[in-house]
């Protein structure tokens, strides 16, 4: 059997679309994410809700079924009747998303494992190119597997030595794979937050287009809506987060933001966060701040980790070190908390077993915030970071999981929501735009697309100024 093509009237990257071009889906029952998402694109918020149906049969197969039929009946879904009306009035099926752009919010889930997140993902956007859909976006507060961008065979920086190797024999780059699944599946475009290796997974999608060329090039041939080609856009929330420090930071996180935070000291917890955090610094407006990362220094064995030292660091006076810093570590997400914990330990003058301690690493921080774009507080992380060395944590919606899990943390914790940031990077991609080149500090405060949530009973609403380290 032969697929049916749909003959395609636009491309994303034309014009920014009309509310009534938009469709706004989830990848499950449940989620708010999808229905602000909605909210923010001029939609109904109830829409991904009652547009799409999550069918799972009793024996445990998915059928996601798009709901606009009910146009024949309901008044909640005239928009959709042409699409259902031959020109002498008699009624069609299977076209039933023609002229709409279908954006999938895809968020993990405690419900259903990642692998199952991922395959329900393809089902949905294949469900949607066959009945019409123009174009389908994958708005992916969290892409999956994208710490497995390596393999042996793929020219990687932190491939080139012999231990590396060796280290990732009989593995293979997973993201490859998804997101050629992706692309087979009808995925258009794929708009995600923060992602672990934005250039790596950018290499990986120009590697799946070159695979799939010949499939694409016969879709152009024929005007289909079935493209088989991703466009990737990592959106960049150091603008957000540095916002965060310098419009929020002295108000709830009780920073001391004066003489353009000369008390500042924005950190990576290794080398690879380095360039995120410098984003973030800059963005904040504090130009005394300081910067440094941490990275670990290997023995000659190049498996054990001798030394932690604090690498390409600036504005920190070598005599002082950090004595009286106000310190935010930063990173894109927090797996099992070991690295967040021999960070912490160190910069608080604790003993890290095994581990020497740069010298540079001297004196004790007045307090020390950690941010993470997401986690879902798996293993010891937890007990991590509830360390009295942490003072107060910071971590997005990307991952809805995290939240559900945290406990006690929510004394100390604060939520950035993400949806608005998501929606403005689909509106920009809608106008041919970089989501990046859209989303500046100035952009992000005129439009009031921060959004922090502070849970009540929250520590800032009731601990002492000159409380001791730890003592509530």
């Amino acid at each position: 059997m032969v697929y049916k093509h749909h003959q395609a009237s636009y491309s994303l990257g034309e014009k920014e679309l009309s509310p009534e071009e938009r469709i706004v889906v989830s990848t499950r029952h449940g989620p708010e994410e999808p229905s602000r998402i909605a909210d923010h694109l001029g939609l109904d918020s109830d829409q991904p809700k009652k547009i799409i149906d999550h069918r799972i049969w009793m024996d445990g197969e998915y059928l996601p079924t798009f709901t606009t039929k009910r146009c024949l009946t309901s008044n909640d879904f005239e928009r959709y009747l042409g699409n259902y009306k031959n020109s002498d009035g008699s009624l069609k099926w299977g076209e039933g998303l023609k002229g709409r752009t279908v954006y999938i919010a895809h968020t993990f889930s405690n419900q259903f494992d990642i692998q199952a997140s991922d395959k329900m993902t393809e089902f949905i956007a294949w469900t949607a190119k066959y009945n019409g859909a123009e174009n389908v976006v994958l708005l992916a507060y969290t892409l999956a597997h994208s710490c497995q961008e390596r393999g042996v065979h793929h020219p990687h920086p932190r491939m080139e030595k012999p231990g590396a190797k060796e280290k990732f024999d009989g593995q293979a780059p997973l993201s490859q794979l998804q997101l050629m699944q992706y692309a087979t599946a009808g995925i258009d475009k794929i708009i995600t937050l923060h992602n672990h290796c934005p250039n790596e997974t950018q290499a990986l999608c120009q590697g799946v287009n070159e695979e799939l060329e010949l499939m694409t090039r016969r879709s152009k041939e024929i005007n289909s809506t079935l493209r088989y080609h991703l466009d990737f856009h990592d959106v960049d929330l150091s603008p957000v987060v540095g916002l965060l420090v310098s419009d929020y930071g002295e108000k709830n996180l009780e920073f001391d933001l004066s003489d353009n935070g000369k008390n500042i000291l924005f950190m990576g917890p290794d080398v690879n966060a380095g360039e995120f955090v410098k984003r973030v610094r800059e963005h904040s407006g504090l130009t005394n701040s300081a910067f440094a990362k941490m990275d670990k220094v290997r023995g000659l064995d190049g498996s054990n980790v001798d030394t932690l030292v604090l690498k390409d660091s600036y504005n920190l006076n070598e005599t002082d070190g950090i004595e009286g810093k106000d310190i935010i570590i930063l990173d894109d997400v927090i797996r099992s908390g070991g690295t967040m914990r021999i960070n912490t330990e160190a910069l608080m003058g604790m003993k890290v077993e095994g581990i020497v301690r740069d010298p540079k690493i001297k004196g004790t921080p007045n307090k020390v915030v950690v941010y993470a774009t997401r986690t879902n507080f798996a293993g010891g992380s937890i007990d991590v970071l509830s360390s009295p060395a942490i003072d107060d944590l910071i971590i997005t919606n990307a991952d809805p999981r995290g939240p559900k899990k945290m406990g006690t943390l929510r004394h100390k914790s604060q939520k950035i929501w993400v949806n608005f940031i998501m929606a403005e990077a689909a509106k920009a991609v809608e106008r041919g735009k970089t989501p990046n080149s859209i989303l500046t500090p100035d952009y992000i405060k005129e439009n009031n697309l921060l959004k922090v949530d502070i849970p009540h009973g929250h520590d800032r609403l009731r601990r002492h100024k000159n409380k001791k380290k730890g003592i509530i």
